[in-house]
């Protein structure tokens, strides 16, 4: 037969899963409420009490964790961390194929390649093997100078 405990139990693991679906931090503090909830079932404390522990409990455990984890959210998110090409810009490539302002070219960065374009109509060259800097990105190629230069 299912008692109260069993309940509670099943209550607070379900809450818990459900943090991981769900946007914020909100469920996994009631899903902790419930299974100490369970275990005071066991006491054979009225079912009243238990649903005021458990909502208390629950309200106690929010107020107390939300304030860390929203500020561990803020610093995650505030530096604004790039990922994939846009990680690349500003370190230095070698010429794979060349480069000049007519003439889109490759370029080798971190054991892969990568189209690379020379924006301005000065005559510049870039030769295999001559050294670049990647100063932008443009769609999915890199915008190069010279390097040593920005």
């Amino acid at each position: 037969m299912i008692e109260a405990w069993h309940l509670w139990l099943i209550a607070g693991f379900l809450l818990a899963v459900a943090e991981i679906m769900v946007p914020g931090f909100f469920l996994l503090p009631f899903g902790v409420a419930g299974m100490i909830t369970a275990a005071l079932s066991l006491t054979g404390m009225a079912v009243v009490w238990q649903l005021t522990f458990f909502v208390l409990g629950g309200g106690l455990f929010v107020f107390l964790t939300r304030k860390f984890f929203v500020k561990t959210e803020k610093v995650a998110h505030a530096e604004d961390t790039k990922t994939n090409i846009e990680a690349l810009v500003g370190k230095t490539a070698i010429v794979t194929q060349l480069i000049s302002y007519d003439q889109r070219g490759y370029v080798k960065v971190g054991g892969e390649e990568w189209g690379a374009v020379w924006p301005t109509d000065d005559g510049v060259v870039f030769d295999i093997g001559e050294r670049v800097k990647l100063v932008a990105v443009d769609g999915i190629k890199f915008v190069i100078a010279p390097h040593g230069e920005e």
